[in-house]
């Protein structure tokens, strides 16, 4: 995505989150070069990964990305939530009405799960160990810290410019890795 039209896609989302009932908007992306392209399915150890955040607040945008190799695409999703999370956090947002727009069905589906397997002592219902617990644990932590707080999710590669800017700048961040 060119810098222009990044820019672009900016200045209209800030002028529609102003006129929403949003205190801020937050869109999250991961991303993994190679989830699931290798034998049996694993990400290799020198696999590009990132994760990046768009938080709309008060007329203004703020970005955010970072990555890791061998990572996979679903730990990237994750961590870009938490990421935002701790940002809208220091921005004094967290008693805030706040809308999290993701393409990743995994961590908003298991945003509402948490409670149950914190019951089962972080065991999913066949009784399993929850895969990526270290992060849902991090979330857990955040995402108690705020008041009011809707996930909504979004078509990736869709219509949400939103979305559709978070996963370039995921990209861009794995083209510099």
């Amino acid at each position: 995505m060119l810098e222009q039209e990044k820019m672009s896609i900016i200045e209209k989302l800030e002028a529609e989150q102003l006129e929403s009932e949003y205190d801020a908007w937050i869109f999250t992306d991961g991303g993994c070069r190679n989830n699931g392209n290798n034998a049996g399915e694993h990400v290799l150890p020198t696999d590009k990964a990132a994760w990046a955040y768009v938080i709309l607040h008060d007329g203004h945008a703020m970005t955010a990305t970072g990555g890791k190799v061998g990572a996979t695409n679903n730990q990237m999703e994750m961590t870009a939530v938490l990421e935002s999370l701790k940002a809208l956090e220091d921005m004094g947002l967290s008693q805030k009405k706040l809308l999290l727009s993701l393409d990743s069905d995994y961590v908003r589906t298991g945003t509402a799960w948490i409670k149950g397997w914190k019951e089962r002592g972080w065991r999913n219902s066949n009784g399993k160990a929850v895969a990526n617990q270290d992060l849902w644990k991090e979330i857990d932590k955040e995402i108690s810290k705020f008041s009011d707080l809707t996930f909504k999710h979004v078509k990736g590669h869709g219509n949400s410019d939103g979305n559709n800017l978070a996963d370039a700048l995921v990209n861009e961040q794995m083209d510099k890795m």
